[in-house]
């Protein structure tokens, strides 16, 4: 939201909806259906805090998290704009106090009860079977559409008890005046003959629109001289609706379903983002989880921007996007995120990459702050590094760090451990090719490592020796996957456009953040046969820029019943006469991000 700001958005965004993660005490950890075994994947850190109410001051905690993000929502809606705060009953008091003091008791428009499961047998209490949609504006004007629900049978069998002749068209009469007096009191003709109004009112139709309808077989004038206006059912939009949604579900096993806890119907927010906003203007979701909030403006052709934390949030939704045909989109990280939450949590880059060593058990170096040693559980003592947060690190720099470790304090290091926040486009690739290539053999063992995104959340608590001592080995650093991609393809030349093929080769990940061991090992077996099981997605951009990847090809596995195992394999035509860089990126269950590149000279 930050970012936003800065880029002009203030007062930009027509509608807000979040679904902030409340103490529900649901089970957030992910079930993944793999060559028909069941999987369970551990949620990271931060994804336990946006999803599992991990909050460590209970609600205190969540109430201090909720209230500047609301402040920054408030900036961004426009003048017309309004929010929509889905919560539970366990905190919708509390959050309505908060929304009270940032948008002002005056712009709560409702409390909306939706009732989003079936009757529950709690003991002792009524069944909780509904969660709040909390509706405020900014101001004293907003953009409203007004919405209908369908008239239930009872009240169609009831109102509607007449069927027209010829059309079968169910019909009520309508009476055809109003309370009041007025130049409308005087007398109207119905069927030539001259009618007065009762008293009291007068007629809603001036004298031309009566002859209109009479000419369309509206106007009934019934035994006691009355006329009437015929209303058809099938003109009626249907019952307003109100704050009470009892009509809208997710249901267990439909096709909708992607697996996902939080997982909010479709219809929900197509209702919400009908409402109140319009075609062409701007949605927000800042709290994304499984991608509804898009695929619904998305669909109802609204423009949108969302932000997620959770690795598996933000793959479900980029293939529920992808899945919907929606328009292109881009998926990027806010800036240097990791160099500002550095700042943010007060920490200097070289006091991050102490901590960062001693929370992978490795005692720092003096004199170089990137370096410590450790003993590894196989009595292997390793030279370890942390890279820096604004670069990716590069198969380069890792052979000179292998090179300095086999002579580093004397003795030298038989294993050097890679701790990086990133690795560079085809850093797998390289570091083969170096290592092969070069006439002095690397004797070190390397072992790729990546720093994970929780680590914030502990630069902000480990401030003082003592306090990062008992962080140790609460985060784990999971070794880098493995990708390679094979030699291009190229076709025959047709009329100046050549067929150029990629394929993945091999991928391998090396940790899998699997609960069970057996569930694990099953998964090894599996993905020894067929790596592709484990990618989520992969894409190719056929003209890398080599700064913006842009996904001109994809394939998906897809989620839940719909889920299967992507194609290795991606073909295009290119025009000749040209040089290519055509660059590959992989997802994969696990929310691990590979890329590769390779040239192609069709000149």
């Amino acid at each position: 939201m930050q970012a936003l700001l800065a880029q002009g958005y203030e007062g930009k965004i027509n509608l807000i909806y979040i679904d902030p993660p409340f103490d529900s005490k649901a089970d957030y950890s992910y079930r993944l259906s793999i060559a028909a075994e069941e999987i369970t994947k551990e949620p990271s850190v931060v994804e336990r805090l946006a999803y599992k109410d991990t909050w460590e001051g209970g609600l205190d905690s969540y109430l201090d998290m909720l209230y500047p993000r609301l402040q920054l929502m408030r900036r961004l809606l426009s003048e017309i704009g309004s929010i929509y705060v889905h919560v539970g009953h366990q905190v919708s008091h509390y959050v309505k106090t908060l929304l009270d003091e940032v948008f002002g008791r005056e712009r709560f428009l409702n409390d909306i009860v939706w009732q989003r499961t079936g009757a529950h047998n709690d003991p002792q209490r009524y069944g909780n079977v509904a969660e709040d949609l909390l509706f405020y504006s900014k101001s004293e004007n907003w953009t409203w559409n007004p919405q209908y629900t369908q008239y239930s049978e009872e009240y169609i069998q009831e109102r509607f008890r007449s069927v027209e002749e010829g059309t079968s068209r169910r019909y009520w009469l309508n009476t055809v005046t109003a309370p009041g007096h007025g130049k409308a009191a005087s007398p109207r003709k119905f069927f030539g003959k001259v009618r007065l109004p009762p008293p009291g009112t007068h007629w809603r139709f001036s004298q031309e629109t009566i002859g209109r309808l009479e000419t369309e077989g509206r106007i009934v004038v019934t035994e006691s001289g009355m006329p009437y206006i015929k209303q058809y059912l099938d003109e009626m939009p249907g019952r307003p609706l109100q704050n009470i949604w009892v009509d809208i579900r997710m249901t267990k096993s439909g096709s909708e379903r992607v697996d996902f806890e939080t997982q909010k119907p479709l219809a929900l927010l197509e209702r919400i983002i009908a409402a109140s906003s319009n075609e062409g203007e701007l949605v927000a979701d800042f709290f994304l989880g499984s991608g509804t909030t898009a695929v619904a403006a998305e669909k109802l052709g609204r423009r949108w921007v969302a932000s997620e934390l959770g690795k598996v949030g933000l793959q479900v939704s980029r293939g529920r996007l992808v899945g919907a045909d929606a328009r292109p989109f881009l998926i990027e990280n806010i800036g240097n995120y990791q160099r500002e939450m550095i700042y943010l949590a007060g920490t200097r880059i070289h006091e991050m990459m102490a901590i960062v060593l001693k929370l992978y058990g490795a005692t720092p170096r003096k004199g170089t702050p990137e370096l410590g040693t450790r003993k590894a559980p196989d009595d292997v003592t390793e030279l370890v590094y942390v890279g820096y947060p604004d670069r990716p690190t590069t198969a380069r720099k890792v052979e000179e760090l292998a090179r300095t470790a086999e002579k580093l304090d004397g003795t030298g290091y038989k294993r050097l451990v890679v701790l990086a926040w990133d690795y560079d486009y085809n850093f797998s690739t390289e570091l083969e090719k170096r290592l092969k290539t070069s006439s002095q053999k690397v004797k070190v063992e390397i072992e790729l490592r990546t720093i994970p995104p929780e680590i914030y959340e502990y630069l902000k608590k480990a401030k003082e020796e003592d306090e990062i001592e008992p962080l140790r080995g609460k985060i784990r650093f999971y070794e880098k996957p493995y990708l390679k991609l094979g030699r291009p393809e190229i076709g025959r030349d047709r009329e100046g456009r050549v067929p150029v093929k990629i394929k993945i080769d091999r991928y391998v990940v090396f940790d899998m953040p699997i609960e069970k061991e057996e569930e694990r090992e099953k998964l090894r077996q599996v993905a020894k046969d067929n790596f592709a099981v484990l990618i989520d997605y992969w894409a190719v951009d056929w003209n890398h820029d080599g700064f913006t990847f842009k996904s001109q090809w994809q394939d998906l596995r897809g989620h839940a019943r719909r889920a299967r195992v992507v194609q290795t394999e991606a073909g295009t035509e290119l025009a000749g006469g040209n040089a290519y860089t055509i660059a590959v990126r992989v997802v994969d269950l696990f929310g691990n991000d590979a890329a590769g590149t390779v040239e192609v000279d069709l000149r």
